[in-house]
């Protein structure tokens, strides 16, 4: 999505409500083993389904942005704009993290360390039985690696111009309905195990891929003239309830975990009803909220290592980090931190990729007569 695009200040505030609950729910892990952390795990425990909300919101914003976009140079430009903006920033982040919390330099002495950096920087499952996680380097990348294996398709698929989403289709029956048909498979429970031999096929038939082809099927929808309601208040009423919906099933642990049939449904349903909503009435959420959406990627990225160096600093003061105050000053520094975060890593260092990449493309494929690539 473009910044400063209003038609779509709701998606991006979503995206802010994905990465706060993130953070949050990794915040409650400074109360363990104390009285308070059946209580962190209720309250804060459901914030781990920004993640699946990312998802859907992932799958919504490809169709957005590459409506009509078919051919070589226009996949391409999708491919390196991408990974310019993914790939970069999580290899510094792996880095900084694996010499602060998993034993510095020391960890690239052992080959066997050295193998799963390399597989996990490559988004290529470390650990192939413990789906959906699939024990990367460093913990929050297995998130990345389904959406770089998402954006991989897109683009590929974009080669294929009018087949394009003919494409699409088949290679999602293939991967998430034939190939776990031999396999005992396909099922809805993202910590399925079918045992592939090549690692990456678990990864491509994960069903929590499934939560990306909701926001593929919201984003056409969305393009449709046909979809939309003529009332205002009608329009109100599937904001409130999609909300309030997924609000109860999710806080109110009725789904308990990543995937299409616990959270990933009703987030979807609620994602589907504020599209609709957002073509009759104007969705115009805080600021504060929209802003937090530009620098998700940069807090997501950043608050899992910030939490720990914040109270390993505070320790050393002899304050008490297993406190709800804890809690709270840990989220309030992602802020900041994700702020910097965004500026070197996003701005400064995946700009320049992008900008390095996008130029050598460019010499390589020249800009074809208009529509040529239709």
């Amino acid at each position: 999505m473009k910044e400063g695009d209003d038609k779509l200040r709701w998606v991006q505030a979503l995206r802010g409500v994905a990465v706060l609950c993130v953070v949050l729910t990794h915040a409650r892990y400074l109360l363990q083993n104390t009285d308070q952390f059946p209580l962190a795990q209720c309250l804060l425990y459901p914030g781990a389904m920004g993640v699946d909300l990312f998802f859907i919101i992932s799958g919504f914003i490809m169709v957005y942005t590459t409506a009509g976009a078919t051919g070589a140079r226009a996949a391409l430009l999708f491919g390196v704009k991408r990974f310019a903006r993914i790939w970069p920033a999580y290899a510094v982040v792996t880095v900084l993290y694996l010499l602060l919390r998993r034993g510095g330099p020391e960890f690239f002495t052992d080959i066997d360390r050295i193998g799963a950096f390399i597989r996990s920087l490559l988004f290529i499952p470390v650990d192939p039985a413990d789906p959906p996680f699939f024990g990367f380097a460093f913990p929050l990348g297995w998130t990345l690696a389904f959406e770089m294996y998402f954006y991989l398709v897109f683009g590929l698929c974009m080669l294929t111009g009018r087949l394009r989403w003919f494409t699409f289709c088949a290679w999602m029956l293939l991967t998430l309905v034939l190939l776990p048909m031999g396999r005992g498979g396909p099922s809805l429970n993202v910590r399925q195990q079918l045992e592939f031999s090549a690692p990456y096929l678990h990864l491509v038939t994960n069903p929590i891929v499934f939560e990306f082809l909701a926001g593929v099927a919201i984003g056409h929808l969305y393009r449709c003239a046909w979809f939309r309601v003529r009332s205002v208040q009608v329009a109100w009423l599937l904001v409130v309830c999609g909300i309030g919906f997924a609000a109860w099933y999710v806080f109110g642990n009725i789904g308990m975990f990543h995937g299409p049939r616990e959270w990933g449904w009703p987030l979807a349903l609620m994602v589907l009803l504020l599209a609709l909503a957002s073509k009759t009435v104007v969705l115009d959420p805080p600021a504060p909220l929209v802003w937090l959406g530009t620098v998700s990627y940069s807090m997501y990225l950043t608050h899992y290592l910030g939490q720990w160096l914040l109270v390993g600093y505070v320790s050393r003061w002899g304050i008490d980090t297993q406190t709800w105050a804890q809690v709270f000053l840990t989220v309030l520094c992602a802020l900041p931190l994700a702020a910097v975060a965004h500026w070197l890593l996003e701005q400064k260092l995946s700009g320049a990729v992008r900008r390095m990449l996008t130029a050598g493309l460019r010499r390589v494929l020249p800009a074809p007569p208009q529509g040529a690539e239709r």
